[in-house]
Parts: C-alpha cells; structure tokens; sequence
C-alpha cells in the first residue's frame, strides 16, 4: 500500500521549497505511520536549504512534529494506532 502526502522538497540549495505530493509506502518493520498535525522547519533544515550542510537532493525538510500513529510496522511495540506522539530527530 502506498499513500498520498503533501511534503515540503527542496530540489536545489538556496531556492524556495515546493509543497509537493508523494507516494509514502506503508510502515516496514521498526516504523511508524504518524498522520501529522503539527510539523516545523528548523535551523538544520535551514542549513540544508542554504547549502552549509550536504545531503543528496531532493529531500523532504521538516523532522519535528506531533501527531497521531496511523499504522505501525512489524515488531513495533512502544506506541500504537490511536497514541498520540511527538516526533523528534534524535532518540
């Protein structure tokens, strides 16, 4: 299964990001689908965008958030569908 976003990519250093619409699969094992209410752009997003800080373009910016799990993947145990989360780039 496959599902329908809406993202923020950044497709070239120094230019806006595009709100643009991707497939997203289904959890594998170890992940969770969050369907997001809240989400942000921060400093190291900004250093992407700008170009202090490499990674292979394009990329989807924006790894803080909040939000309520959708669907996990095989053998995740610690949340469920329902739970609501914060999301946070570093465990």
């Amino acid at each position: 299964m496959s599902l329908k976003i809406a993202a923020a990519l950044l497709t070239e250093i120094n230019r806006p990001l595009s709100i643009e619409t991707l497939e997203l699969d289904s959890p594998r094992a170890g992940e969770v689908l969050v369907k997001m209410a809240a989400g942000g752009i921060c400093r190291s997003d900004h250093h992407l965008m700008n170009g202090n800080t490499k990674h292979p373009l394009p990329v989807v910016l924006g790894h803080e958030g909040a939000g309520i799990v959708e669907t996990v993947g095989e053998g995740v145990t610690g949340v469920k569908p329902g739970d609501h989360v914060v999301l946070n780039w570093a465990p």
